[in-house]
């Protein structure tokens, strides 16, 4: 069986969306437990981990809209999409990495905390490849 067929964009934009929503239902469950992550324990307000619960909240509609788009686009439309989603998800998290690193925020996170980003990549760089490799057809 060939990459190609392995990696189809139907079920690449369906698999990141659940992984998004899954990380974005993780951190609206541990607002508090990211906040201790990023700020350090003892400096962590009570509005800092309703602060990662809004955060997380956010990107939940980019899941939604990656699953969407995998069940109702079809063709090559659906191979661009594909190819070309996944550059929000780096728009997002490259800048959220840098504006984070600027303003003392930072940390790694244990566990399944650090297992969902990892997820979360691998899914994103799959899913544009599986773009590029049916862009075409």
């Amino acid at each position: 069986m060939e990459v190609r067929e392995i990696l189809q964009p139907k079920i690449m934009m369906i698999a990141l969306g659940i992984i998004v929503i899954l990380g974005s239902i993780y951190g609206m469950m541990n607002g508090e437990e990211w906040a201790e992550t990023g700020w350090g324990a003892d400096n962590v307000l009570a509005h800092d981990a309703a602060y990662e619960e809004m955060w997380a909240l956010h990107i939940m509609p980019l899941g939604v809209m990656a699953i969407l788009t995998g069940i109702t686009v079809t063709g090559k439309e659906l191979a661009r999409m594909a190819l070309y989603s996944p550059v929000v998800l780096v728009i997002i998290l490259g800048g959220m990495g840098v504006l984070t690193s600027e303003n003392g925020y930072g940390g790694t996170p244990e566990g399944i905390g650090m297992l969902i980003p990892i997820l979360m990549l691998l899914a994103t760089v799959l899913t544009g490849i599986a773009g590029y490799m049916h862009k075409d057809g």
